[in-house]
C-alpha cells in the first residue's frame, strides 16, 4: 500500500497552535510555548520541545524581512500532526539570524512549522519566505484579535502566494 506523501501546501494554520499577543522576553520561551501547545493537543511527541530548543540554537530562524519573523521547526520524527502555528508576539524577540551569521533578528512573529514529511519542511519554508515578501502581510495579521483569525487571515496569505 503507498503513502501519501505530504505536501506543503496540505500544511495548514492552526488556531490550536497560535497565539495573539504572545508574552515571551526569549526565543526560549517562544520556542517552550509553541512546544507546550503543540504537546497539549497531541501534535508532537514529548521530544519536541527539545528538539526544538536545539534545532534552534544550531541552526537559527530568524529572517530579517522588513517585519522582522522567525520560523522554528524541528525534525519530523518528533511530529505527529501537521500544521503551522502562528504567534504574533506582544514585544520583539530576539531570536539568531538564519544562515548562521551570528546577527540576531529581533522578531515580532514566529511561525512554527510542523511537518511530518522532511521534503515538505523545504517546501514550506519557501511558501512562508513568499508570504513575508507580500505588502501589508504583517498589518493583516496584527488585525487578528483571536487564534482562529490570526489562522484564518494566514491561511488566506498563503493562498495568495500559491495563484
Amino acid at each position: 500500500m503507498a503513502v501519501p506523501i505530504q505536501e506543503a501546501n496540505t500544511v495548514v494554520p492552526r488556531a490550536d497552535l497560535s497565539f495573539v499577543g504572545l508574552e515571551a522576553s526569549t526565543s526560549a520561551e517562544v520556542l517552550s510555548a509553541f512546544a507546550a501547545q503543540a504537546l497539549a493537543v497531541g501534535a508532537v511527541h514529548p521530544s519536541f520541545e527539545a528538539a526544538l530548543l536545539e534545532r534552534e540554537r544550531a541552526f537559527p530562524t530568524g529572517l530579517p524581512t522588513i517585519i522582522p519573523v522567525a520560523i522554528p521547526h524541528a525534525d519530523v520524527e518528533h511530529v505527529i500532526e501537521s500544521g503551522l502555528g502562528i504567534a504574533t508576539l506582544a514585544h520583539p524577540v530576539a531570536f539568531g539570524e538564519m544562515g548562521g551569521t551570528g546577527s540576531l533578528v529581533h522578531a515580532r512573529v514566529a511561525v512554527l512549522i510542523l511537518v511530518t514529511e522532511p521534503h515538505a519542511q523545504t517546501e514550506m519554508l519557501t511558501q512562508l519566505i513568499s508570504v513575508f515578501q507580500l505588502d501589508n502581510w504583517h498589518e493583516s495579521l496584527s488585525s487578528a484579535a483571536t487564534p482562529e483569525e490570526l489562522a484564518s487571515i494566514f491561511t488566506a496569505l498563503l493562498a495568495s502566494t500559491r495563484r
